[in-house]
């Protein structure tokens, strides 16, 4: 199992759940619901790929951690800014792009 497929799963079903939140958001009259949670999916399905490059740069793991909460934490605020009454589906959506991720990962270490 390389860190590689398991991000790149968890871009791909992080992106179908978008998708289909987004849909359903979108038909019950939910849209800014909708596409919070498909936003913070999105985000917080990089994840991986960002503490990988900050990583590889050198970056200590806690600066890095550090580095990630704040990138987060900006975009959350900056949602809550412009979407105002549906910010928190993009908390929401990042959450589960990391249990998204853990699944994924716990799937591939089964197969093995």
């Amino acid at each position: 199992m390389t860190s590689g497929g398991l991000m790149r799963q968890t871009v791909v079903t992080c992106s179908i759940v978008a998708l289909v939140v987004a849909a359903i958001a979108s038909i019950t009259g939910h849209v800014g619901v909708g596409l919070g949670l498909a936003a913070g999916l999105m985000l917080g399905s990089v994840n991986g790929y960002l503490i990988q490059g900050l990583l590889v740069r050198g970056a200590p793991f806690v600066a890095a951690s550090l580095m990630r909460i704040l990138v987060f934490s900006s975009i959350v605020l900056l949602a809550a800014l412009t979407v105002r009454g549906a910010a928190w589906t993009v908390a929401l959506g990042i959450g589960v792009a990391q249990l998204v991720m853990v699944g994924v990962g716990v799937r591939l270490g089964l197969r093995r």
